[in-house]
C-alpha cells in the first residue's frame, strides 16, 4: 500500500466523523501517525487500537470500538469489498448500506402488508423474529473464511490481495479480550455478562464480533445472505431484515409459522445462530407492528411509545439546564428525536412535546414549524457564541 492511498482513505474515513475525539486526537499530529501506520502496516505488525464502553441508552449494551488508525484500515477494505458483498445482497436487507437504512425498511414492511393483503381487502399476517445475541455469538472462523473465499475469488494473486486478507485477520481477529481498553467502570459490565451478551468478558475467544467497527456492521449483511436470499428467490416470500430483526408478511399463519419454525432450525445448524425466546410476534396486520422505533398499522408509520416516551424525559431534562451553553447540546438532542417523528405520521406528538419545552428555552431558541426543529435564535447561534468565548475574528466579519 502507498502514502498516498492510505492520505485518500484517511481524507475519506473522517469526513463524516471531523467532530469524533478519535478524529479529533488523530488530526492533531496525522502524518505522523499515517506514516507509522504505514510502516507497521508493511511490516506485517499491527496491533488492533480497541476500546470499550457501556452505552445505556435505550439499554445497557456492549461497544468495542477502535482509533482512526484501524477506521483508516476498515474503509479501505469496505472501498475495495463492499461492491462484491453488495452484489450478493437483496433488496430485503437494509441495514448499512448506501440508499437503505431504517426508514426504507419500515416502508417495504408498510409496501409488503399492503401487497399480501390486496390493498387491505383480505387476511394476512405478520410474523416478526430476532436473533438472540447476534454479534457476541459469531464465528470467527466462520467470518473470515467467507470473506477469504470472497477475496481471493474475485481479486488477482498479488499486493492488493495480500493487502486485504492481512486486514481481514487483523480486524476479524482483533481479540478484544486481550486489546481492548474499558473506558466504562467494570461494574457495568455486571448484567450484560450475566446475560451472556458479553464479547471482552466471553470465555469462548472463537466467538464474538465488534458491535462499534464498521466491518462488522457490513459483515452482518454477507453472514447472511444466502439465508435472505431463499426467502425472498426460492421461497417468495415478502420479507425485510434489518440486522437481527426479521419479519414476514404471509397470507396463511399455520403455514408461516412453519416456515419461520424451519427457518430457526436452519440458522441454528448453519450459522449457528439461535432465535430470541421471548422475542416472537405473530398478529393479525390490523393490530399492526413495532419495527424499529416505529409502529406500521395499515398504511400510516406512526413513532413508537417507547421513542416519544424517551424524547419527553429528554426534554424534562433539558428543561432543568435552560441555559445558554447548554443550547448546542439542547438542539442536538431534542432534533434528533424530531427529525425522527417527521417522517412519521406523528404531527400532533410532535407538538404536545414542543409545548412541553420551558419557555426559558424561547429566549434562545425558536420552534420552526416548517422544518419541525428547533434553530437557535440571532445571538446564539454556534459562530455567535464563538466569537463571543474566544473573541473569534470570522472571514465574513473581516470584509
Amino acid at each position: 500500500m502507498e502514502l498516498e492511498t492510505l492520505i485518500g482513505d484517511y481524507l475519506g474515513c473522517r469526513a463524516n466523523k471531523r467532530r469524533s475525539l478519535d478524529s479529533v486526537h488523530f488530526e492533531l499530529h496525522w502524518e505522523r501517525d499515517l506514516v507509522r501506520l504505514l510502516e507497521d502496516f508493511s511490516d506485517r505488525s499491527l496491533v488492533p487500537f480497541l476500546y470499550a464502553f457501556i452505552n445505556p441508552v435505550p439499554r445497557p449494551r456492549e461497544v468495542i470500538a477502535c482509533l482512526m488508525q484501524m477506521k483508516v484500515l476498515q474503509y479501505h477494505f469496505d472501498m475495495e469489498v463492499r461492491p462484491l458483498v453488495e452484489g450478493r445482497l437483496t433488496n430485503s436487507t437494509f441495514n448499512n448500506r448506501i440508499g437503505y437504512g431504517s426508514d426504507k425498511a419500515i416502508q417495504k414492511v408498510r409496501d409488503d402488508i399492503r401487497k399480501v393483503s390486496h390493498n387491505f381487502t383480505r387476511d394476512c399476517y405478520i410474523i416478526q423474529r430476532d436473533i438472540q445475541s447476534f454479534f457476541p455469538s459469531t464465528e470467527l472462523d466462520k467470518s473470515y473464511g467467507k470473506y477469504r473465499e470472497l477475496i481471493e475469488e474475485c481479486f488477482e494473486d498479488g499486493e492488493e490481495r495480500d493487502d486485504l486478507l492481512y486486514i481481514l485477520m487483523r480486524v476479524n481477529y482483533a481479540y478484544p479480550q486481550e486489546h481492548a481498553r474499558l473506558k466504562s467502570p467494570r461494574f457495568r459490565w455486571d448484567g450484560i455478562v450475566a446475560a451472556g451478551k458479553s464479547v471482552i468478558f466471553n470465555n469462548d475467544p472463537s466467538r464474538g464480533a465488534c458491535l462499534g467497527n464498521q466491518y462488522w456492521q457490513v459483515e452482518k449483511n454477507f453472514a447472511l445472505a444466502e439465508f435472505d436470499r431463499f426467502q425472498v428467490e426460492t421461497c417468495g416470500l415478502a420479507y425485510t431484515r434489518f440486522v437481527d430483526d426479521m419479519v414476514w408478511v404471509v397470507e396463511n399463519k399455520e403455514a408461516g409459522l412453519a416456515h419461520v419454525a424451519m427457518c430457526e432450525r436452519m440458522l441454528l445448524e448453519d450459522y449457528g445462530y439461535r432465535m430470541h425466546p421471548r422475542k416472537r410476534y405473530c398478529q393479525h396486520y390490523s393490530k399492526g407492528v413495532t419495527f424499529l422505533g416505529a409502529k406500521v398499522k395499515f398504511d400510516r408509520i406512526y413513532a413508537s411509545d417507547r421513542c416519544v416516551r424517551n424524547c419527553r424525559m429528554k426534554i424534562r431534562k433539558w428543561n432543568r439546564l435552560a441555559y445558554p451553553s447548554m443550547l448546542g447540546h439542547f438542539l442536538d438532542s431534542i432534533n434528533s428525536y424530531l427529525g425522527l417523528m417527521k417522517h412519521r405520521n406523528a404531527y400532533g406528538i410532535i407538538r404536545s412535546l414542543v409545548d412541553e419545552v420551558s419557555p426559558k428555552w424561547l429566549e434562545y431558541c425558536h420552534y420552526d414549524d416548517g422544518r419541525r426543529c428547533f434553530v437557535a435564535n440571532d445571538g446564539y447561534r454556534h459562530n455567535d457564541l464563538l466569537k463571543r468565548r474566544y473573541h473569534f475574528k470570522l472571514n465574513k466579519d473581516r470584509h
